[in-house]
């Protein structure tokens, strides 16, 4: 007997109650802080769990770095080591067979250079002095209300804007309308955004003549984590929420909406929040620490935030693809078999009878087509495969887009 609806992925438990298991990841819970899995949807356990430990011993070996004070390599290589991870990852799981990798690594470089321009101009071009007063280790009293509003509050709403414009623009089209690809974008622009803005601030620490540095390594052990980990992913997240709201559930984009614009505002102000905590915590003991744990507790607000979000749409869609009689392009047409326990999909599904996976969450290489499987002898497609192409004579090529 079925477990879960193949179609609208509701349980078939007689004593099922309105809470269910996370939809890109059964194994885990809607609320549970899970990062890989949120960033990451088109993972199952295993392929997850590779990337948790390759990017643990990574980090591992970049605080290693920095407690031996190669402070140039341990920078570069913390605001690069997320958006690297995520380059590798859109590659290795094949988002989009007809648009491949690059399409990301040009939303990549396209931001990064916006994000070196509007970094220059912030912290050299316009606003140098201001800048100096809001990065000088003084006292509080020292520091200028006006320096505040520009690096904590003006900064990172115009950084918003920045990484969303070229994020929007790819979700805008067909073959990226889906919401887990608009949150994709979104993570991918806003890891970028961090990288090229961490280059530019610390880029000091690049022209020095010291390759090693020997003072305060307790502190830049704290600061290089709060990059690599912290900052990366909070400007990942909030980005990817805004974008994942553009797109819209089911089928095509839902635009500049008002539920975009309340996305947007999420992303924005939580931005403001975590840099006005960072700056005013440092001004107390301890007061790289304590931004460290108010950074990670931002995170984690979005990240739940995100897999709340996401449930509720894949859920919404699959019930909408459901109630309508025409087939969805991204429901299954051949026998493929459930990446997260790998029993077999029914044709037409949009969840795994047996473990709950949705479908929609999958990438094209994690979904195995049984190519022992035979067509019709009158040629036509399997049942609730969508009829080649008049105009191409394309038809299904195995599995969802």
């Amino acid at each position: 007997m079925a477990a879960f609806c193949h179609r609208c992925g509701t349980s078939q438990h007689a004593n099922a109650t309105t809470q269910r298991s996370y939809a890109v990841q059964s194994s885990e819970g809607v609320n549970q802080f899970a990062l890989i899995s949120t960033i990451m949807p088109h993972t199952n356990r295993e392929t997850a769990d590779n990337y948790r430990w390759a990017m643990i011993v990574s980090a591992v070996l970049i605080v290693g770095a920095t407690a031996l004070g190669l402070l140039p390599i341990a920078i570069a290589a913390a605001a690069f080591l997320i958006p690297i991870t995520y380059l590798v990852y859109i590659y290795d799981v094949n988002l989009w067979e007809d648009a491949p990798a690059p399409v990301v690594i040009g939303l990549f470089l396209v931001t990064g250079i916006l994000a070196a321009l509007v970094s220059l101009v912030f912290f050299q071009w316009a606003f140098d002095t201001e800048f100096a007063s809001f990065a000088a280790r003084g006292g509080i009293d020292g520091l200028s209300f006006k320096a505040l509003l520009l690096f904590s509050v003006l900064l990172p709403l115009i950084a918003e804007v920045v990484k969303n414009l070229p994020a929007v623009f790819l979700a805008r089209l067909p073959q990226f309308d889906d919401m887990i690809d608009g949150l994709t974008f979104g993570v991918a622009a806003g890891t970028a955004y961090a990288a090229f803005e961490t280059i530019v601030l610390y880029q000091a620490v690049f022209t020095s003549d010291q390759l090693r540095t020997e003072q305060g390594l307790a502190t830049w052990i704290v600061v290089v984590v709060n990059l690599m980990v912290v900052k990366s992913l909070i400007y990942g997240t909030a980005t990817g929420i805004a974008v994942a709201a553009f797109s819209g559930k089911g089928e095509g984009y839902d635009g500049f909406t008002a539920y975009y614009a309340k996305n947007f505002a999420l992303a924005a102000g939580v931005n403001v929040l975590y840099w006005v905590g960072v700056r005013l915590l440092s001004y107390l003991p301890f007061g790289q620490g304590l931004g460290l744990i108010w950074g990670f507790v931002i995170l984690a607000v979005l990240i739940i935030r995100i897999r709340v979000m996401m449930q509720a749409a894949l859920l919404e869609a699959a019930v909408e693809a459901a109630a309508k009689s025409d087939v969805s392009s991204r429901e299954t047409f051949v026998e493929t078999f459930c990446p997260e326990c790998e029993n077999m999909l029914l044709a037409g599904s949009h969840f795994c009878i047996v473990c709950g996976t949705s479908v929609r969450s999958t990438s094209r290489q994690t979904r195995k087509v049984m190519t022992t499987q035979a067509l019709p002898a009158d040629g036509s497609p399997p049942y609730g495969a969508p009829a080649p192409d008049a105009d191409t004579g394309s038809g299904p090529a195995g599995g969802v887009a």
